[in-house]
């Protein structure tokens, strides 16, 4: 809570200011009593005056009960627009930060948390934060500052009728003390499940299309009626912890009450108080039980942050990917890249890739080929700094990509991947990335250059196409072909095709190989293949197995070597 007040310290006479007017308010919230009371006993039960005086006192009093609603009316106001302007502003801070933060984490990251569960962190999480700021800082502060006063012209009135009810007290104290206990762990639970929920839609709608193919939909619908069913249970576990609690604070309420009729009733009969003092008293005693109640409410919210701050912290709190040296203002000139006894592994249980030594250079199209899990992809993932292999080190230029700062060169690393993210927007946007100082006329002869003009043309309203999500209106063909024609606007050094032709029509796979042959004229192109016929022209072929270079040569040599590369040749082509 701490860490989390660190946040409201850019807004901090905002707070004093709402600070102040809740005290106020509490201040005014303690007069109505007072003014019936003095109603009562100094003008409706004062024989001493007159009729008339005790009219016109009795209309005094109620003019100036309405004055005083009407002064909480307007005071409510102000605080509930203050704290609601400062929850929001604090919870934009907050969002902000976070997505800035996990803009920063690396890919490993990502592989180990589902969209979903970050989604919740970033949505739901922070607008607990603002319930908060906005409901609870200020509420708590007015409602002990409301129930001292109470306590304080309860003892006026009374003190022995104040001894009387004090009984409920150290009650109250043990009620509060096993909810909060209880509250923490129900809402813990909430959080997560509730988490776990995102993180289950965010997945199967995505995969909405594999779904309706396999005719899975009772399936998944049984499915996530299980994660469902769990978020069920720890809501109506905290709706029993909080159920029980406030019917048990108006127990103790009516106890209170009982016990002050029963005692007021004797002090008004021995002369010792009068009947406004008891009215008053009574009405303290309502005063009392509403802050009681209002805190046991905002308590919950508070356990309900305590337990969303955990879970944003600790995303905060994650490691940020390592960017190389950020005072290097150094680019890519030739986009030579060397690995030098390069060890990579995900989860350090397993090797993927296992002493590589390899080199790419410029003007030249090499082919990485192998079978499913060798290792190509994740050869890959290495080139921009994505990851981090555990021994060795990448080398592009002579130098070590952890030399640059990788936000300043990895636009010059270009990567086509088989299932090209294309985001909201139009093709025009999807191309420049929302880069504005690249013109519409750069786009245009970027896509002459891969070959694609012509298509783009075609559509609708050419690259002006409006793109729904991830681009699930145009092919595969159209996808991958705006993803070269962004790497060729961005001049990248490095470009890396992984599988861009295998899910692609006849036209489209022969205008991205006539493209990225004259690109590899003047770049370093390095091509993933699963076929290999795909891979026949490339000036090299590098085969990796088991996470090794297994084999690397041309086409034909490396058939007449009849190794790993001649039996996958064979099974891709054996009759």
């Amino acid at each position: 809570m701490k860490r989390l007040l660190g946040y409201a310290k850019p807004y901090f006479w905002f707070f004093v200011l709402a600070i102040l007017i809740v005290l106020v308010a509490a201040v005014v919230d303690l007069l109505p009593p007072q003014i019936v009371r003095k109603a009562i006993d100094g003008y409706m039960n004062n024989a001493a005056l007159s009729t008339e005086q005790r009219v016109s006192g009795v209309s005094l009093m109620a003019f100036l009960l309405l004055g005083v609603v009407g002064l909480q009316f307007l005071l409510g106001y102000v605080s509930t627009y203050l704290t609601s302007f400062l929850g929001n502003k604090i919870v934009y801070d907050v969002r902000s930060e976070l997505y800035k933060k996990v803009l920063d984490l690396p890919m490993s990251f990502f592989d180990k948390n589902p969209s979903g569960r970050i989604n919740t962190r970033i949505v739901n999480d922070t607008q607990n934060i603002q319930e908060f700021f906005s409901s609870v800082i200020t509420s708590m502060v007015k409602d002990v500052f409301l129930l001292a006063g109470v306590i304080y012209f309860m003892l006026r009135i009374s003190t022995r009728l104040f001894a009387n009810v004090s009984f409920i007290f150290p009650i109250i104290v043990v009620a509060m003390v096993l909810f909060r206990y209880f509250d923490l762990r129900v809402y813990r639970q909430v959080r997560t499940n509730l988490a776990r929920v995102n993180a289950y839609l965010a997945e199967h709608i995505s995969g909405i299309n594999v779904i309706k193919l396999f005719l899975s939909e009772n399936y998944k619908a049984k499915e996530f009626d299980s994660v469902n069913r769990d978020l069920y249970k720890s809501l109506m576990n905290q709706l029993y912890v909080f159920g029980i609690f406030r019917p048990f604070i108006d127990l103790i309420h009516y106890f209170a009450l009982s016990a002050i009729i029963w005692f007021g009733s004797k002090y008004i009969i021995g002369g010792t108080i009068q009947f406004g003092e008891l009215y008053a008293f009574v009405a303290y005693v309502d005063t009392f039980m509403r802050p009681l109640g209002d805190i046991s409410e905002k308590y919950d919210i508070i356990q309900n942050t305590v337990a969303s701050c955990e879970k944003i912290f600790t995303l905060m709190d994650e490691k940020p990917e390592i960017l190389g040296n950020s005072e290097n203002d150094e680019k890519i000139i030739n986009g030579e890249l060397v690995f030098e006894n390069v060890w990579f592994s995900y989860d350090s249980d397993r090797w993927v890739l296992k002493n590589i030594n390899v080199a790419f250079k410029r003007g030249e199209l090499t082919a990485i080929v192998g079978e499913t899990g060798a290792g190509k992809t994740s050869l890959m993932n290495l080139v921009n700094g994505m990851y981090v292999p555990q021994k060795g080190k990448i080398l592009i230029d002579g130098r070590n990509i952890f030399d640059y700062d990788l936000r300043k060169i990895r636009k010059q690393i270009a990567v086509v991947p088989q299932d090209v993210i294309l985001f909201s927007g139009t093709i025009l946007d999807n191309i420049r990335l929302f880069y504005e100082e690249y013109s519409e006329q750069q786009v245009v002869e970027a896509l002459k250059k891969v070959y694609a003009y012509d298509i783009i043309e075609r559509l609708s309203d050419g690259i002006y196409t409006k793109i729904i999500e991830r681009g699930s209106t145009l092919s595969a063909g159209e996808r991958q072909l705006i993803a070269l024609a962004r790497a060729v606007l961005f001049d990248a050094k490095i470009l890396i095709l992984d599988e861009a032709t295998s899910n692609i029509d006849v036209d489209t796979e022969s205008r991205i190989e006539t493209a990225v042959r004259e690109l590899s004229k003047d770049k370093t192109v390095i091509m993933i293949a699963h076929r290999l016929s795909t891979v026949k022209s490339a000036d090299r072929i590098l085969v990796i197995h088991d996470g090794s270079v297994a084999e690397e040569g041309r086409h034909v040599e490396l058939l007449t070597r009849r190794g790993v590369y001649y039996k996958l040749y064979q099974i891709q082509f054996a009759s």
